[in-house]
């Protein structure tokens, strides 16, 4: 039996020339079947934030939470990411701050999930 196919993609920014790419690959995964995870640190965590998720944008698209919250519905994983959870607390990081949906997660975390997809030939991305 195999494994699903999986990618990780690690947002380290919020320029919107970063953001948007990154949302959209993990959307075109999901269509084809591929497990997705999205990880928002350091500027990414403004991608899920409430207060700043609608103000991220480009000229003539949707604001960044709609295509956070379609790939959440999609069945994408979406979490806040850093070294510890005392350390996302620090940045203002919490269940009520960030977008429904989202998950708050540690780094050990995140990689117990990427290098178990990396060794079945999954794909980690960091943008």
């Amino acid at each position: 039996m195999s494994q699903q196919q999986e990618v990780h993609i690690v947002l380290v920014s919020n320029d919107p020339q970063r953001v948007y790419p990154a949302l959209t690959l993990i959307l075109a995964s999901i269509s084809l079947g591929v497990k997705a995870h999205l990880y928002c640190t350091m500027g990414g965590l403004d991608v899920i934030r409430k207060d700043t998720a609608d103000k991220i944008s480009m000229p003539g698209m949707p604001p960044v939470s709609k295509y956070v919250k379609d790939a959440i519905e999609a069945g994408a994983y979406v979490c806040a990411c850093a070294p510890s959870r005392e350390f996302l607390e620090k940045m203002g990081i919490n269940e009520e701050t960030v977008l429904p949906g989202v998950k708050l997660e540690e780094a050990i975390a995140f990689l117990n999930r990427a290098l178990i997809a990396a060794r079945n030939g999954g794909i980690i991305l960091f943008i």
